[in-house]
Formats: C-alpha cells, sequence, structure tokens
C-alpha cells in the first residue's frame, strides 16, 4: 500500500506541483488549502507525513503545527515545512521550546530532489 502524503498548502499551484511530484514517486496524497482544513483532514485522512505552509487563510501553519505536535493522534506524523524565507525566520522567531522541530524546513521554491529524499527518508 502507498504512503500517504497531507500537502497543506493554500496556493492551487503548489498543491498540484507536490501532488504530480509524490504521484510520481509512488505515493498517494490529499490536499487542504487552509490550517483548519488541513487539522480536519489530518484527522480523516491519518497520513504518514504532512507537507506544511507557514502563511494561509483561516488559521496559519505555525498555529497548525502546535496543534498537530500536541495531538496524541497526529503528534508522530513526520512534518515538513515548505516555505518562503521570511515565513522561515517567522517560524523561528516564536518560541516552541515545548515542541519539537520539524522534520525539515524547505524554502519555496522547493528543490524536488532535496524533498523526495527527504520524504523517502523518513516514510520510504
Amino acid at each position: 500500500m502507498s504512503k500517504k502524503i497531507l500537502i497543506i498548502d493554500d496556493e492551487k499551484d503548489v498543491q498540484t506541483y507536490l501532488r504530480t511530484l509524490f504521484k510520481n514517486n509512488g505515493f498517494e496524497s490529499e490536499t487542504a488549502s487552509n490550517g483548519e482544513d488541513g487539522y480536519i483532514t489530518a484527522k480523516q485522512y491519518k497520513p504518514d507525513l504532512i507537507t506544511l505552509d507557514i502563511l494561509m487563510p483561516k488559521q496559519s501553519g505555525i498555529k497548525l503545527y502546535r496543534q498537530i505536535k500536541s495531538d496524541d493522534e497526529l503528534k508522530e506524523i513526520p512534518v515538513i515545512i515548505i516555505t518562503g524565507l521570511s515565513q522561515y525566520q517567522k517560524f523561528y522567531s516564536q518560541d516552541f521550546s515545548d515542541l519539537p522541530e520539524p522534520e525539515e524546513l524547505l524554502e519555496k521554491p522547493v528543490n524536488q530532489d532535496k524533498l523526495i529524499i527527504k520524504v523517502k527518508e523518513l516514510i520510504g
């Protein structure tokens, strides 16, 4: 059975790009366009890995990351944050001393080889 990846990003072109990339590498994927929908989808879809943008409508990726890592059902799911440099810096300006760091932080535009290598390293 294919491993499942949840793509949480408000940009449809990024969702399409990542879905295609993951499909071409043997992974199933589902998408969500904001933090609120991302949390609901994660609970229902039970992904093996989550890719997460930071700046999104309704609920930011930062709040969603905290929610995921505080949820007993979701906290063990690896998270790769894919975001812009200014958002990357914003992530680390937050106080996350009580939470584990994400498994990877990648800047947009994402290097597809680096992403796939990391995904395979994390979930096979």
